[in-house]
């Protein structure tokens, strides 16, 4: 079992019987799968959960390396996901990957044909293709610090994210995200088994570059008149800033 410095988050099933509660226990997922009640502070965090409370949550820990390195990739194809997903109609062999950004805050990646839902407490902008979302503060305690309850819907397997607390010891937790996002040099070495090409192109997760949102605005009125502007993910609680400008 990993220690508690070394624990990035869990994947708590929304529920007991679920789809995402037969992920957790699947074989496929059994070296990442610990019980709900294995840490105070994940235990802590489900008070919403009491009936329904499943038995075992995935988690998401640094010692525990994925395949890729430096994300975790979440789909139905155990050759080349970390967390195996039930075969389901939309879920892609690939589908979405944990990582982080360049503040060492976790982010989820989609890179599917069907697209992936995040809720923020009740927030959730639909199935989204292409797109990421910020899953943890980091040091500057900024979006979602605010929201008590985090959701990744994969195609109707809901998961509440419950990111682990390293507020006590901040550099040593970057430390640990720079060392994780580092490629091992033997990668270069590998041949059976390790096959780059079966992964979906996707942007780098770490990366000191803002993620930017393209978003198509369209004035009301007999001549509307569209303009585009930019979001950035990375600071999701700044103004959008039009793209001409």
């Amino acid at each position: 079992m990993s220690s508690s410095q070394n624990v990035i988050a869990w994947l708590v099933p929304t529920a007991r019987g679920t789809l995402a509660d037969k992920a957790a226990n699947m074989a496929e997922n059994a070296s990442r799968a610990v019980s709900v009640s294995s840490s105070d502070y994940l235990s802590s965090r489900l008070p919403n959960l009491i009936a329904t409370k499943p038995e075992r949550a995935i988690q998401l820990a640094f010692d525990q390396a994925p395949k890729r390195p430096g994300s975790f990739i979440v789909g139905t194809d155990p050759r080349s996901c970390d967390i195996v997903l039930p075969s389901r109609p939309g879920i892609s062999p690939q589908h979405c990957a944990f990582g982080f950004d360049g503040e060492s805050r976790l982010v989820l990646d989609d890179f599917s044909e069907s697209g992936t839902q995040v809720w923020y407490d009740w927030e959730s902008n639909g199935d989204q293709v292409d797109y990421s979302w910020i899953l943890s503060s980091g040091y500057s305690h900024g979006f979602p610090n605010a929201v008590h309850r985090i959701i990744v819907d994969i195609q109707g397997i809901r998961f509440q994210v419950v990111v682990n607390d390293h507020s006590a010891d901040w550099d040593a937790y970057e430390t640990r995200v720079d060392t994780f996002c580092q490629e091992p040099s033997w990668v270069d070495g590998l041949s059976l088994g390790w096959d780059r090409a079966s992964l979906a192109p996707i942007a780098p997760l770490f990366s000191a570059t803002p993620l930017f949102q393209h978003i198509y605005v369209k004035s009301l009125g007999d001549e509307p008149v569209g303009e585009v502007y930019l979001w950035n993910l990375a600071k999701p609680w700044e103004p959008m800033v039009r793209a001409s400008a």
